[in-house]
């Protein structure tokens, strides 16, 4: 192949991959038919193979034309992300950070942190993604993400870690539950009651660390409903299917119909942490320094 593709020779290959017809993908294209037909047909010179197999009624990819439909997919993808680069550069909105967090930090102290962030340099386009606290860990030693707000203790040779947030934990519980009339209760209140708690996927670490803090060797044969997030979780509770655990995070986002009691000697049983790879980035810096900021600030 002496010369490469032309960009709307691809284009037309992949809208006549998704519709299977030459005329629905002149009308997303908005082009005669015999246009598309005509890029199908120089593509394919070009590249020296069929893409398809046509008749009268019937348009299918060769093996051939599903593999390179895979691959212009990948390339496609990565020309815009090229260019949505390039647009920052020209704009001056140059520089990217990735984010990681997990439920509790996604309540509070990101959206805190992002919104000081943002107002302090704006230029810097910001991603977030959701993932829990095992997750983030392979993530930042993959170089995927920059800073992960997850669950601690954490300690690595190759990554900081920065303490931004230290709670006790809470029962959260119907309203009527006879629990609900205490101030405070203690492990032992609860030690014969069905547990709700996150599906062991999502919340896996979670789990380890509230058994760990509460001594609770029995709690994961306690549960008797797993929900993968936490308004599921306190959708059971409210229907009277159980218990669940909570930080303290979770006052502030109790639905009605769930009362929430803390548990007493549970301090520090949470702990939130930053995490970010060495060596350390200007970037990460400003995010981190934040970070400091705001956990040092009264609750």
């Amino acid at each position: 192949m002496k010369t490469l593709p032309d960009i709307s020779q691809i284009t037309a290959f992949m809208v006549v991959s998704e519709e299977l017809s030459f005329k629905r993908a002149a009308e997303r294209l908005a082009v005669d038919p015999s246009a598309i037909s005509r890029r199908i047909k120089e593509l394919e010179v070009t590249l020296g193979f069929p893409l398809f197999y046509r008749s009268t009624h019937d348009v299918r990819l060769t093996d051939a034309g599903r593999h390179f439909y895979d691959g212009s997919l990948d390339l496609v993808g990565t020309l815009r992300d090229t260019i949505a680069t390039a647009s920052r550069v020209a704009k001056g909105n140059v520089g990217h950070i990735r984010i990681a967090y997990m439920t509790f930090a996604g309540l509070s102290m990101l959206p805190t942190a992002l919104s000081e962030y943002r107002k302090l340099f704006p230029e810097l386009a910001v991603s977030l993604s959701y993932q829990p606290t095992q997750d983030q860990r392979i993530s930042l030693a993959r170089g995927e993400i920059d800073v992960g707000l997850m669950l601690g203790p954490f300690k690595h040779t190759e990554f900081d870690v920065l303490s931004v947030a230290s709670e006790c934990l809470f029962v959260a519980m119907p309203n009527q539950h006879p629990l609900a009339s205490k101030a405070e209760v203690s492990v032992s209140d609860f030690s014969d009651l069905p547990l709700v708690m996150g599906t062991d996927r999502q919340w896996d670490f979670y789990r380890s660390r509230v058994g760990q803090s509460l001594s609770l060797t029995d709690l994961e044969s306690r549960i008797e409903y797993e929900a993968p997030d936490m308004m599921g979780m306190l959708g059971l509770v409210k229907s009277g299917l159980g218990i669940t655990i909570v930080p303290e995070v979770m006052k502030g986002y109790c639905p009605s119909g769930v009362a929430m009691r803390r548990i007493t000697g549970s301090e520090g049983a949470i702990e939130t942490i930053a995490s970010w790879r060495r060596p350390v980035e200007a970037k990460v810096i400003d995010f981190t320094n934040i970070l400091k900021k705001i956990s040092k600030q009264p609750k």
